[in-house]
């Protein structure tokens, strides 16, 4: 019997191959996947950042009534922060205030809370629109309520008493620095925060951009000028009632002004003792004011001239034609707009020196006096004011 021939061996298939190496990459996935999923879990039990809570309130004071109201200020604090953080059952309580003081709009903010605390303050002050200085408010809220450092910390459990740390251990400190560490003198050491602590207040900042210098933001904040047109309505100063307008110019600071005037008038009436006249004044006024809020009253001076002109000129001539006088003034002023004001004023002057109208009589007769200025001479005028 012979014995069989050795069989060649044969090599493996391309198929197992292949099943190898997917399984192999099946494997390495689901390793991959398991990795990325641990890695993630920590970050999903994070809670996020706490989102504070609040009650607005918005007072818009004398002179700021047409400022945005409540709502508008709510609705540019929701914006800037992207959520609305009012609820009306909010431990913390934010007031806002507006008024007019000498001209600027002035805004003050505080937080308080449920007890009545201060917790923040800040303020905003500006002589432009009160649109923009709400939108300043909004922000400066919005920032405030949006960083976690001035809100009160959240209820949690109290952490477990840690054993106090031996000297060897202690932390570096200012007051105690490591070997090797100079310490710092005591007036480079740096302030240390206490926890709860209201954040102090700020100075009022002003919404306007800031001058070249800090000299020409003080005289910006000093002085102004504006200018004003009005109507005058006059009494004693011709025969009978005399209307007219009224331009002036004047220099204001936030206390007082000076005011320089030009008036030209023109009598009503045309008939004195059965003499027809046309009777016109031109005057021109000075004026120092001192003003308070909305009121204001002035000293005065008037120098002017009175020009009469009789039908006939045979009948009736005039004596003198110049005039001047001191008196006082008060008024009011109320804003329009930003840079419009409208004003009405009250005011009587003595006459110091004045005008008379004589009648030419026969021979016998001579001359007498048919007209002649009163003592006391008063006047009203109502006009606008554009600050420049």
């Amino acid at each position: 019997m012979s014995a069989e021939p050795p069989r060649r061996a044969r090599p493996p298939s391309h198929g197992r191959r292949r099943g190898k190496q997917a399984w192999r990459a099946t494997l390495a996935s689901l390793v991959a996947v398991a990795i990325a999923q641990l890695a993630a879990t920590p970050a999903r039990a994070d809670p996020g950042p706490r989102r504070a809570r609040v009650r607005l309130e918005l007072t818009l004071g004398p002179g700021a009534e047409r400022c945005p109201d409540e709502r508008f200020l709510r609705a540019e604090i929701a914006r800037r922060m992207s959520f609305d953080p009012f609820d009306a059952e909010a431990p913390l309580a934010m007031a806002a205030s507006i008024v007019q003081e000498q001209g600027e709009l002035i805004a003050s903010m505080y937080l308080r809370d449920r007890g009545g605390r201060l917790r923040w303050t800040d303020g905003y002050r500006t002589r432009g629109d009160c649109k923009t200085l709400v939108s300043m408010v909004a922000l400066s809220i919005a920032v405030q309520l949006d960083d976690p450092g001035e809100r009160p910390p959240p209820q949690a459990a109290p952490a477990p008493q840690e054993e106090p740390a031996t000297p060897a251990e202690a932390p570096c400190s200012p007051e105690r620095p490591c070997a090797g560490q100079p310490a710092l003198p005591p007036s480079e050491t740096p302030p240390a925060r206490r926890p709860g602590k209201a954040a102090p207040a700020r100075e009022l900042r002003s919404v306007q951009a800031p001058p070249s210098s800090s000299a020409g933001q003080a005289a910006a904040e000093r002085f102004r000028w504006s200018v004003g047109a009005g109507a005058t309505m006059a009494l004693g100063m011709t025969p009978g009632v005399a209307v007219g307008p009224t331009l002036a110019a004047t220099g204001r600071w936030p206390a007082w002004s000076v005011a320089l005037e030009a008036r030209g008038l023109s009598s009503l009436s045309t008939n004195v003792d059965d003499v027809r006249v046309a009777t016109s004044a031109l005057t021109a006024n000075a004026a120092l004011c001192l003003h308070r809020r909305f009121l204001f009253a002035c000293g005065v001076g008037e120098l002017g001239v009175l020009r009469v002109v009789p039908e006939a000129p045979r009948i009736a001539r005039m004596l003198l034609n110049l005039r001047a006088g001191i008196g006082l003034r008060a008024g009011v002023r109320w804003p329009l707009s930003e840079g419009l004001s409208g004003y009405g004023t009250a005011e009587a002057v003595q006459r110091t020196i004045d005008a008379s109208l004589l009648r030419r009589g026969g021979i016998a007769e001579g001359e007498r006096a048919i007209w002649s200025a009163p003592a006391l001479g008063a006047a009203f005028g109502i006009g606008l004011e554009l600050n420049l």
